[in-house]
C-alpha cells in the first residue's frame, strides 16, 4: 500500500473573517436573528455531513478496488 502524506490546510483567521463577517451582518440585520443563526448553523452542519458522506464513499470505492 502506498502512503501519501498531505498537509491539511487550515483556514487562517483572515480567510475565515471574510466569510463570517458578512454572514454575521446578515444574521444581525434580520428580524429574527436567532432563527437566522440556527438556519445558518443547520446549513453548515448539513454541508459538513455531506462532505463526510462523500469522503466515506470515496474511501469505500478505493478500498474495494484493491
Amino acid at each position: 500500500m502506498m502512503t501519501i502524506k498531505r498537509k491539511v490546510g487550515r483556514a487562517n483567521d483572515g480567510n475565515l473573517k471574510r466569510v463570517i463577517e458578512p454572514l454575521a451582518s446578515y444574521i444581525c440585520a434580520t428580524e429574527q436573528p436567532k432563527a437566522a443563526l440556527l438556519s445558518a448553523l443547520a446549513a453548515l452542519v448539513y454541508e459538513v455531513e455531506q462532505t463526510n458522506r462523500t469522503a466515506r464513499a470515496h474511501v469505500a470505492t478505493f478500498s474495494g478496488a484493491c
